[in-house]
């Protein structure tokens, strides 16, 4: 399951880039770009934070038995 949802989750960021280029190149307008590039920045931090508080309360759990 892991392993889908890294597959997914690269697919999501090679789409959402190849976007990005295509809407910079035929002129989007700049409120499209930013909010796609906000996307492709905040979305990997979030997960990351996500998955290192889970880690940090699970630890925090085992040494409280």
């Amino acid at each position: 399951m892991r392993r889908f949802f890294a597959w997914a989750g690269l697919f999501f960021v090679f789409a959402a880039f190849m976007a990005l280029l295509v809407m910079t190149f035929t002129g989007a307008p700049a409120n499209a770009i930013l909010a796609l590039l906000l996307c492709l920045i905040i979305t990997p931090v979030l997960i990351y934070a996500l998955l290192f508080g889970t880690k940090m309360f699970s630890r925090k759990k085992e040494e409280n038995e």
